[in-house]
Formats: structure tokens, sequence, C-alpha cells
């Protein structure tokens, strides 16, 4: 990606986001239908499998079978994973426990990093350029519709879908609040609007008015019309609480999720396409908090059959904000504790005090302002680390 595409690229983004008052796709109705189409179609297969399970009739038992023969071979034509939707999939930590959020970023940063750096396999694959290829893909070579993804028009994208989507989205009235945020960094609260639909919300730190609440919309928007499971989130202004902390601020709503069953982590599943493929898109929208802890497991019932959906959380951390505070230069080129760049530096070290070497990233970075923080068009989607 060259130097200057990134930010051209996202500051149109920007543009038909913020213009049209816009948290989400065009081509909703379209696209939920297709979505709830597939989730009936995999209920249905689930159905057909349980009770070939426990059929105790040779005839019932053969013309199960047939049909679940017919319904492989249509998802197969059709181009969906449906047994991603069967059943939470991989190791999937923090199911309702409280390790993760403190111990996630040990793991996956320090423990994780260093296993990378000393596979051999993994490093001989990489340096013959044969890293190993996804096992997620269409026989025409695409990415399936799944419990992480679904594909979508990207041309279907209009202001008008988008400014109508705002409008259904975000809080009717006053919003009352149900409790305080726990969790993460950001400032918030959990709140149930005048229409009985549940939210959760989070206002700008002192000193960076707009700054994450516009990270976190145009993020998760941009990562949404992609294809992924994302809350769909709207910028409002904060009425009725009768708590001064919130009142009158600007914040973001987004509406929460039910039947969360807790967090899922990316190396679990990497080695689908579309998971590694936010790599990329991370880099891209500089999103350094896409990590394990903002992850959802939902299972919800669709025709009396519990169905698995895998979700991405909290955007707050893209563009130039990074949740409490303004991006560095480092951010998103390292990790806080990173092995490659110690192991290396005996020889890095000379080279960077001789002025032979330079880091990807300059040494001080300025922030252009309250509301954009530090964002520069400097990016690496191969060297990507959030």
């Amino acid at each position: 990606m060259k130097p200057m595409m990134r930010c051209q690229i996202i500051f149109c983004g920007v543009i038909a986001i913020v213009i049209s008052a816009a948290v989400h796709a065009a081509g909703t109705s379209s696209r939920e239908e297709k979505i709830q189409e597939t989730l009936k179609r995999v209920a249905a297969y689930a159905q057909c499998r349980d009770l070939l399970a426990v059929s105790p009739y040779p005839g019932q038992r053969e013309e199960l079978a047939a049909k679940i023969r017919g319904m492989r071979a249509a998802f197969m034509r059709d181009g969906i994973d449906y047994e991603s939707f069967l059943g939470i999939r991989g190791e999937c930590e923090d199911i309702f426990g409280d390790w993760f959020f403190d111990g996630a970023w040990v793991v996956n940063s320090v423990y994780f990093n260093f296993v990378n750096v000393v596979n051999p396999v993994r490093l001989a694959r990489m340096l013959a350029g044969r890293p190993k290829a996804a096992g997620d893909l269409t026989a025409a070579g695409g990415i399936p519709d799944s419990a992480f993804f679904f594909n979508r028009d990207i041309a279907s994208v209009t202001p008008e879908a988008l400014r109508a989507e705002d409008e259904e989205i975000r809080p009717k009235g006053k919003l009352k609040i149900t409790r305080k945020k726990g969790e993460g960094q950001s400032k918030g609260f959990f709140g149930v609007d005048e229409a009985g639909r549940d939210y959760i919300c989070i206002v700008d730190p002192p000193g960076m008015e707009e700054q994450v609440t516009g990270a976190e919309v145009v993020g998760s928007t941009l990562i949404r019309i992609a294809g992924y499971n994302i809350p769909c989130s709207a910028i409002v202004t904060i009425e009725g609480t009768g708590n001064p902390e919130f009142d009158g601020k600007r914040g973001v709503a987004t509406r929460t999720l039910n039947e969360y069953k807790g967090h899922w982590t990316y190396r679990a599943f990497r080695g689908r396409r579309e998971l590694r493929a936010t790599k990329v898109l991370g880099a891209w929208i500089h999103n350094t908090d896409w990590i394990d802890h903002n992850t959802g497991i939902i299972v919800a019932g669709v025709d009396g059959v519990p169905l698995t959906r895998y979700y991405v959380f909290d955007f707050g951390g893209s563009l130039g904000s990074w949740n409490i505070r303004i991006k560095e230069p480092r951010d998103g080129w390292e990790h806080y504790v990173d092995f490659s760049v110690m192991m290396s530096w005996p020889v890095t070290f000379p080279l960077l005090k001789a002025g032979l070497m330079r880091r990807p990233y300059p040494a001080e970075g300025p922030s252009y302002s309250p509301a954009v923080g530090y964002f520069d068009a400097n990016v690496s989607a191969a060297g990507y680390q959030p």
C-alpha cells in the first residue's frame, strides 16, 4: 500500500460516513434478509442432523441422510460455511471469567510473540515465500459466508441508506442508566432508551473531544461495510440520564447484543482467510486495539436451534485515537514487549546510533488536533502489530 493511500481511502470513508451521519452499510435490508435466510437453512440442517442421530427407523434414516447430503451440496454451491454456526469452535476464552482482560496482552504480545519468533517451521515457510494457506476458501477461491463474515456488494453503499440506518440505530428519547461501564479504558455506561432498547454509551476523555467517539463510529462502520459482524453505533448527544457526568456530552451509543457468552481468540481460527484479512483492515484504519478481548461470542436461537456467531467490538483505538490517549508513532509497528525487536537489538542499535538505519516510524509525532490525535499515512499491512 503506497504511503498516501491509507489516508486517501479513509478520508473518502470518513466523508461518506460523517456527511451522511452514517454508521452502517447500505443495502441493510437485503443483507439482513440474506443473513436470516442463511441462519434458517443452517437451523433446518441441524434439526435434520439431530433427528438422524436418534431415529430408529431405517426408512426415515435413509430419507434424512439423503436430505442432509442435498443440504450440504447446496451449502457448498452457495458458499456457506454451515459448520461455523453449529456450536462454539476452537479455543474460546473467558466464558464468564475474569482472567482474560488482565492476562490476554501477556499471552498474545509476549508468549505467542516469542513462540512465533522461535518457530523454525513457520520461519522456513515465510523465508521460502510459502506460508500456510487458508483452509476455508470456496471452490472458486472466495470466502464463504460464515459465523464470522458475510459477503456483501460494496457498490450497494449509498448515503441515503446510511442516513436511514443512522436514524434507526440511535436511541429514541431519553436514556436511563442501568449500570456504569466497568471493563475497558473508556468512560461510559449501559442504558436503555424509551423504546426499551439496550445500549452501551461511551464519551470522549477530557482534552480528546470527538476523538474516541469519532474513531469508534468511523472504524466500526468501515469494517461492518466489509462484511464482519459488528454492533451498530451512532454519535449522539447524551440526554435524560440525570447524571451530570454524561448529560449534554457527545457520546457514541452502541446497541448491545443478547446471548453474549464471552470472548473468542483469533489464534484458534488463524487458518481462516477472513480473519487473516483483519490484519490488513486493522492496518488500514490503524486499529491498535484489535485484540482478543474486543470480541464476543453470541449464541442465539433460530427456529429452536442455538447458532453461534462471532463478533468484533470496540473501535475506539482506530485512526489517531488510543482510547484514553492519542497514538504514538510506535503504535502499530511494535508490540509493547516485542521479541523480534529485542533479539535484533545487538545489530540494529549500533546501526541506528550511526544513522545507517532508521525505524519505520519517526521518533516523535505531534497530535494534529484533539479530534484527530496522531494519524499519518505511514503504513505497512504486512508488518502491522496491534
